[in-house]
């Protein structure tokens, strides 16, 4: 059987880890970004920088046979945001190789949403971001979906887990939501997105229906204050509102309901059990 090829563009935790699996399963793992020192071993290197367009022929040397894209900005500014998300994308997508592709995964966002008045949203929702980091992910969709490829985007809401306490210390820092009016929000934990995009990966090899979006969200959309007080209690620190909280994102409800008919189960279905794992292995002190 001839050998699979796995290219992964931008490739940060999520692509280090999807690609540690396929590699395990004897597959040519190539991983394309800006500091190739960092990548796992038995991955090939390919320096990629998404603002330096020179970079992009070397893409043309690697036909995979499925190519996971996960950009990063580099700064929080729209400019940044258009350089990578915009013309640095439009630019990778000419330069692919596809003579043996079968699929293209993109990691978008629940950014491309605009709602926030605690409505449910699913694939099907309308897109209208206000923020310049939501406009220029949708811009990426659109590029890939007019590239003709044959593609998948998936949504992801709030990414946690791994070494990351972030909220953990927010709240210990006394810096909770308030709990009115409450704001819907959607999460799902960093060992899930890397098997969702297995799962979505290995349908496509299986031959099984892909869907060309999923929205990839734990099943529990709760309110941001609920999810302040559950960690308060883990921690045993009050429950300290900040009357000065700003909301990351808008209010809305994530349906994962597409995902679920796919065949993908959750491996952390709520953030109780996303962060009592997080929790778990947290050093002491």
């Amino acid at each position: 059987m001839m050998e699979k090829t796995l290219l992964l563009i931008g490739c940060g935790q999520l692509g280090a880890a999807l690609g540690q699996h396929f590699l395990a399963k004897g597959w040519r793992v190539v991983g394309a970004r800006r500091n190739v020192a960092a990548l796992p071993p038995g991955f090939e290197a390919l320096p990629l920088d998404f603002r330096a367009p020179q970079t992009f022929a070397g893409l043309r040397d690697v036909a995979a046979d499925y190519v996971l894209v996960t950009l990063t900005p580099g700064a929080r500014s729209a400019e940044a945001y258009k350089a990578v998300f915009e013309l640095g994308f439009e630019g990778v997508l000419q330069a692919l190789n596809t003579s043996a592709l079968k699929r293209v995964l993109f990691a978008s966002s629940t950014s491309v949403y605009h709602h926030n008045d605690g409505s449910v949203v699913d694939e099907n929702s309308e897109l209208a971001p206000t923020s310049y980091s939501g406009r220029s992910v949708l811009a990426a969709e659109q590029l890939l979906q007019a590239s003709g490829l044959p593609a998948t985007v998936v949504r992801f809401g709030g990414i946690y887990g791994g070494e990351s306490l972030r909220l953990a210390e927010r709240v210990r820092a006394g810096q909770c939501a308030p709990l009115e009016p409450p704001h819907f929000s959607n999460r799902i934990h960093r060992d899930d997105c890397v098997g969702v995009l297995r799962h979505v990966l290995e349908q496509s090899e299986a031959g099984a229906a892909v869907a060309g979006c999923y929205l990839a969200v734990d099943n529990d959309p709760a309110p941001i204050a609920e999810v302040h007080q559950w960690l308060a209690q883990q921690l045993g620190v009050p429950y300290q509102v900040d009357h000065g909280y700003r909301h990351m994102a808008g209010s809305k409800r994530g349906s994962n309901q597409r995902l679920r008919d796919s065949g993908y189960e959750f491996a952390y279905p709520d953030y109780r059990v996303g962060y009592a794992e997080v929790l778990a292995r947290a050093p002491e002190g």
